[in-house]
């Protein structure tokens, strides 16, 4: 509980953990590493009372990945094979038959290149659909066909894709980038799948962009505010898939075995493996 937790903070020297009330670190003295169990910092990166002395360091991504990959991949069916319309049929007894896509051959970006954007991509690839990224800056992946790299480069990204994946991190440069522009640059066809982060969606201009039909919907596991607040207008929209953030769940058989790795390594005086870049937030 967070009123225990500020009660013995000024003894701490490690934190590891998922959540930290904000409010505990001007109390945190003797605090000399925070290791998040998730691959997302951006809560303690920024947080101004962490003194820069202070390592944090996140678990592997390569360890969160595979459930997020099944998400996405799941998704993915789940919309080609249209089983959002099977499952509305089966609430009003109705026997209709309807036409079926194919994934195999779907353009698929993935915007987000790191651990998990690139297991999303070996994943998709494996699957048989065409793979392309994006990312802030322009490093080759192996794990796609083609990267398309900086804000000038994210409408043509998006321009061919059938589905868009975004797994960024928050931070200043990604929140709001999916935009009103960049939504109308999507095929009227194409859906966007957000495992990342939700502030890196303008969600009003979302709701828009699907009711307008300029695309044709979306799965969102990720939003601004947590939980959605039940006057979001993405609720009612039928052509949205909305599920409480559970695509990168913290089990702790996935995620311990990079704390004690990185353990050793403090006892022993030694740097810290997968350190964050606070001024990045990743």
């Amino acid at each position: 509980m967070p009123a225990e937790a500020e009660q013995a903070i000024h003894e701490a020297e490690i934190l590891l953990g998922w959540f930290f009330p904000p409010s505990m670190f001007s109390k945190a003295a003797r605090l000399r590493w925070i290791h998040k169990v998730s691959a997302g910092v951006d809560d303690v990166a920024f947080n101004p009372d962490i003194p820069p002395e202070v390592a944090l360091t996140r678990t592997d991504g390569s360890m969160i990945a595979p459930r997020m990959v099944e998400y996405v991949l799941g998704s993915i069916f789940a919309i080609v094979q249209r089983f959002p319309c099977a499952w509305k049929q089966q609430r009003e007894r109705c026997w209709q038959s309807f036409p079926v896509g194919l994934a195999k051959g779907k353009t698929v970006g993935v915007a987000g290149l790191g651990e998990i954007g690139a297991a999303i991509a070996r994943a998709l690839h494996a699957n048989g659909m065409r793979v392309v990224g994006w990312r802030r800056t322009r490093t080759e992946c192996t794990s796609v066909a083609r990267v398309y790299a900086g804000r000038e480069e994210l409408v043509p990204f998006v321009a061919g894709c059938d589905f868009v994946v975004i797994v960024l991190p928050a931070t200043a440069a990604t929140k709001g980038l999916f935009s009103s522009d960049v939504f109308s640059a999507m095929k009227p066809s194409a859906h966007l799948i957000n495992v990342g982060r939700g502030a890196a969606v303008d969600e009003e201009a979302l709701a828009r962009a699907v009711l307008d039909g300029r695309i044709a919907g979306a799965a969102l596991d990720v939003f601004v505010d947590e939980p959605l607040p039940p006057t979001s207008s993405l609720w009612g929209i039928e052509q949205i898939l909305i599920t409480p953030h559970v695509s990168g769940p913290i089990v702790p058989e996935d995620v311990v075995g990079c704390f004690l790795d990185n353990l050793g390594n403090y006892m022993r005086g030694e740097p810290l493996k997968r350190q964050v870049d606070r001024s990045r937030g990743y």
